[in-house]
């Protein structure tokens, strides 16, 4: 059983304040008061192999304080001491943090009229706010939940602290709305896998994995994006998908996943909808004069140059841009690629966008690499733009 809820477990959040503004959070059946300025996911999981579904709300301050709340709920029942423990388990081989913490040993609690266990752990960390919280485990119509809060200390055992967790009702119904499958795969060879999205299809080499909106990537992206204050972020929520190297969201091998987390590589999608004649048609005439390619290609340029300037707040630095490319892939599209690199913080970046057109809608399609691994995904990254389609032709 020990080894069925490690398997459920994407991640809780580490880091989350709390002000006197409120907000409800409902989110299949479960509901809970938090501050109004704090940040909040909803994700949901399951597992095949175990026919086991998991739930979970998140919630973080997106102040400088460390406060945060996690809801986690299974549809089974499981010991209430076994889900802290793995919970902890968990935890201390993710982060290293955890492993400086003390735990407390696991006791008995009354959860709003519910019997369960209890778990308080914590640490000073040298700085007189330290960081201290709980777990708390309990079952409720036939499902596990797991409930962990935590913060500075002048956070815990607040008058908000206790406000939150008495707000939690975990009057979960077992009725969930499931939402429309954003994206169909299929196999098409031993190293690409073809994905079929809503306005548009493609193939990806198999090295690399879509990263869904509960991923542990997204999560930890949404929670460190809400800490950084006072910047223009180039902001990945732009895009509406995101691969990333296999196995970094493989939390069940975590070898795997230090492995995956030390490469960088990525495939980003946007898709833009217009009115009728805003971009080129599919299949437009690409024949430019010199003087309309020279204002082409320097506009593109421009444009690249200007969020350069809000790179560099971030301290990432344009380093050479080429000259773009007009033509039309093997499904006869047209495209605009551009090609430029950056530095990194592990070596530098090798970016290309790409640009397809089909009259009233847009899709960028951004394939990066690190230049040192190149050898890994530079030619299976040069093959997927000629595997690009609308599924319409306007």
């Amino acid at each position: 059983m020990k080894k069925i809820i490690i398997l459920l477990f994407s991640i809780f959040p580490l880091f989350a304040s709390c002000q006197n503004k409120e907000q409800t959070i409902n989110y299949n059946g479960v509901s809970v008061q938090i501050p109004s300025d704090w940040g909040n996911k909803n994700t949901e999981n399951h597992y095949e192999e175990t026919d086991i579904t998991e739930y979970q709300i998140s919630c973080w301050a997106k102040d400088k304080t460390i406060n945060t709340l996690a809801i986690q709920w299974i549809d089974t029942e499981v010991e209430n001491d076994l889900y802290i423990e793995t919970m902890i388990e968990m935890q201390q081989e993710r982060f290293p943090m955890y492993k400086q913490l003390q735990f407390s040993e696991i006791v008995d609690t009354d959860f709003q009229n519910m019997q369960g266990k209890k778990c308080h752990f914590g640490k000073s960390f040298g700085y007189d706010d330290g960081f201290e919280g709980e777990y708390f485990s309990f079952t409720k119509n036939g499902y596990s939940y797991l409930v962990m809060i935590s913060g500075d200390k002048k956070f815990y055992k607040s008058a908000d602290y206790n406000k939150i967790l008495n707000s939690i009702k975990p009057s979960f119904s077992g009725v969930v709305q499931s939402e429309e499958k954003k994206v169909q795969t299929s196999e098409i060879s031993d190293n690409f896998t073809h994905y079929e999205f809503k306005e548009y299809s493609l193939s990806v080499p198999n090295s690399m994995e879509l990263r869904g909106e509960n991923s542990f990537m997204s999560l930890v992206k949404e929670i460190t994006n809400d800490k950084i204050e006072n910047i223009k972020k180039i902001d990945i929520n732009d895009f509406n998908f995101v691969f990333q190297p296999l196995g970094c969201d493989d939390v069940m091998n975590i070898e795997n996943q230090k492995k995956a987390l030390a490469l960088f590589a990525r495939i980003l999608i946007s898709y833009q909808k217009g009115e009728k004649g805003d971009f080129m048609n599919w299949n437009d005439n690409i024949l430019l004069t010199q003087s309309e390619y020279n204002e082409l290609n320097k506009a593109f340029k421009s444009d690249l140059l200007s969020q350069s300037e809000q790179m560099k707040q971030v301290n990432i630095k344009l380093l050479n841009i080429e000259n773009i490319k007009i033509s039309k892939n093997s499904n006869k599209f047209v495209y605009i690629m551009q090609s430029y690199s950056r530095n990194g913080l592990n070596g530098d970046v090798k970016v290309t966008d790409y640009y397809l057109f089909n009259n009233s809608e847009m899709v960028k399609l951004t394939v990066s690499f690190r230049i040192s691994e190149s050898n890994l995904w530079e030619k299976d990254f040069e093959k997927i733009l000629d595997t690009f389609s609308f599924n319409s032709k306007k």
